[in-house]
């Protein structure tokens, strides 16, 4: 009897653990299935953690309030400009970058200009491709000046702003980068293959160049150029552009020869040359550049071709025990209708080194008409 009650007492013993083993090979298998689901999701996320970590954003800018008294003219307030400029990224293989510029003019109204936008592919550690609509690699004034905060002056030199000696921006691509040392000198450059500017005759009859990139090269062909800079000592660059191509007319039957006709586009010979130079030593800042632009004739058009060119130099020291810097400034501009010439004196009061308030008293010659008409300006730039 108890033998059978203890072969029984075996019997089942055996069968439970046997069933306790069953139960926990069925856990086991889920478990290590949960444990592949957890694996694999952590990899997901650490994929996406690592790509979001590539990418990054920042949003910069500046604004600016301008004051201007001019001789026989009103006290006004002249201006009002506020310029977000987005930075986007994505590791160390593209970047992006725009800038939308809000004015108001003297009617009141909003007016809304995109300044530049494009994107760069870094090709390797001396080049990147830009794409896009970008600031004019011609020359320094343009592409790295022009900042209201940047600018030590309240307004750009003659010929240099809108009212362009050269094109301010392109629409097109260009290689950019830097240069290895060679002989102990740094070096820089720019080339570019963009749609050509076009040429006409504005609503006031004057002859102008559009120096804005345009999304067509208006039956004109594509434009090539570029800059190179060195450096060769610290705080000091030297810069030669060029650029050369097509330029479209738009004909119509106030410029055109020979009879009302359709309005029709034709091209000219263009061809930009400038050369640039700034020394920044302690206190010390000096800056020059020449700028031009030939424009070839053409028999269809009564507007005639010729050179659009421009010049600055400019001098500024900041004091070191006082936050004043004091700016002087000459500039010149003519076309084949028209020259000018400016003297400018500021003197800027730098509450930090992108929050300034500037005044300065300009005085600009009209070589052609020998008239002088001079203003008080007065501007608060910020830059962030």
């Amino acid at each position: 009897m108890r033998t059978r009650l203890s072969s029984l007492a075996l019997s089942t013993f055996i069968a439970l653990c046997a069933a306790n083993l069953s139960a926990n090979d069925v856990d086991m298998n889920q478990l290590q299935k949960d444990l592949e689901q957890l694996k694999a999701k952590t990899s997901s996320m650490e994929a996406q953690l690592e790509s979001n970590s590539k990418s990054g954003f920042q949003l910069a800018g500046y604004a600016a309030f301008d004051f201007k008294s001019a001789q026989d003219g009103n006290a006004e307030f002249s201006g009002v400009k506020f310029a977000p400029i987005f930075h986007a990224k994505y590791g160390d293989i593209f970047q992006f970058e725009g800038e939308i510029e809000f004015t108001t003019d003297t009617a009141g109204e909003t007016v809304i200009e995109l300044e530049y936008a494009a994107g760069t592919i870094f090709l390797n550690d001396y080049m990147g491709l830009q794409l896009g609509k970008f600031m004019s690699p011609l020359g320094q004034f343009v592409q790295n000046q022009h900042p209201s905060w940047i600018n030590k002056l309240p307004s750009a030199p003659l010929g240099f702003g809108h009212d362009g000696a050269a094109p301010t921006s392109y629409v097109g691509a260009a290689l950019r980068g830097g240069l290895p040392k060679v002989a102990g000198l740094r070096h820089n450059y720019a080339l570019f293959v963009a749609n050509a500017p076009t040429f006409g005759q504005a609503a006031d009859g004057d002859t102008v160049v559009a120096v804005t990139g345009k999304t067509s090269t208006n039956g004109a062909q594509l434009n090539v150029g570029g800059r190179y800079a060195l450096n060769p000592i610290g705080g000091m660059e030297i810069g030669i552009s060029g650029a050369y191509g097509k330029i479209a007319e738009q004909l119509t039957a106030t410029t055109i020869i020979g009879g009302s006709v359709a309005d029709q586009l034709i091209n000219r010979d263009y061809a930009a040359y400038g050369a640039d130079f700034m020394y920044n030593i302690n206190s010390f800042d000096i800056k020059a550049e020449y700028i031009q632009q030939d424009i070839g004739e053409n028999d269809l058009s009564q507007l005639v071709g010729g050179t659009w060119k421009a010049v600055y130099a400019q001098f500024s020291y900041q004091f070191g025990s006082v936050p004043l810097e004091p700016v002087i400034r000459y500039s010149k501009y003519s076309n084949p209708e028209a020259e000018k010439s400016q003297i400018a004196a500021g003197l800027n009061y730098l509450f930090a080194n992108n929050l300034i308030v500037k005044i300065a008293y300009e005085s600009t010659n009209n070589d052609t008409t020998s008239t002088t008409s001079d203003s008080v300006q007065a501007q608060l730039a910020f830059g962030f």
